[in-house]
């Protein structure tokens, strides 16, 4: 088998993120392992936690889809900073697709896993198909993404689209934060 899951990722992630998705899979330290399953920790045994990482080329979204998003949460300096961005693009604070891999991979890395990663320029959903297809155990996809409103009530955001093109489980999580996304 090539791979244990597959994460695909538009936000970068700390390593606490990492290992709450671990937990959340069961592969966690303080969770009870599968009879076959490898542990986190064991990067350099034969059969080890393998993750592999997707992140779409494309990070950015239309600034009104962002600004609605933004102000049906209440964050009216997120709405405000997403009209800024597009006036002024020199000043962004918008990590590159590049930026989000490493962090990603630098995230399951420091949780104990083997990790292989690359940026999707033309079809993620393509990229994600192919790594269920060459073997990936558990047919599981987590995501990161921030909360996004309106794409979530339209099930337009990469998890809804993975559960209605992909036969795998999609797990939803938000950086930073111990709740689960819907999908």
């Amino acid at each position: 088998m090539s791979s244990s899951f597959v994460v695909l990722s538009e936000v970068p992630i700390a390593p606490a993120d990492a290992m709450r998705a671990l937990e959340y899979l069961g592969l966690g330290p303080g969770s009870e392992p599968a009879v076959d399953a490898p542990a986190p920790g064991d990067v350099g045994t034969p059969g080890a936690l393998r993750v592999n990482v997707v992140i779409p080329a494309r990070l950015t979204r239309p600034m009104m889809v962002e600004v609605i998003d933004r102000l049906g949460l209440l964050d009216l300096q997120g709405a405000w900073d997403a009209v800024a961005e597009r006036v002024h693009p020199e000043t962004s604070q918008r990590p590159t697709a590049e930026e989000v891999l490493a962090s990603v991979s630098k995230a399951f890395t420091a949780a104990g896993c083997a990790v292989e990663g690359r940026t999707a320029a033309e079809a993620p959903l393509e990229v994600v198909s192919a790594h269920l297809a060459e073997g990936c155990e558990t047919q599981t996809v987590v995501v990161f993404s921030d909360p996004q409103l309106l794409e979530e009530t339209f099930a337009q955001d990469w998890a809804h689209r993975l559960e209605d093109h992909l036969s795998a489980t999609v797990l939803h999580l938000y950086p930073g934060s111990p709740q689960i996304g819907t999908s």
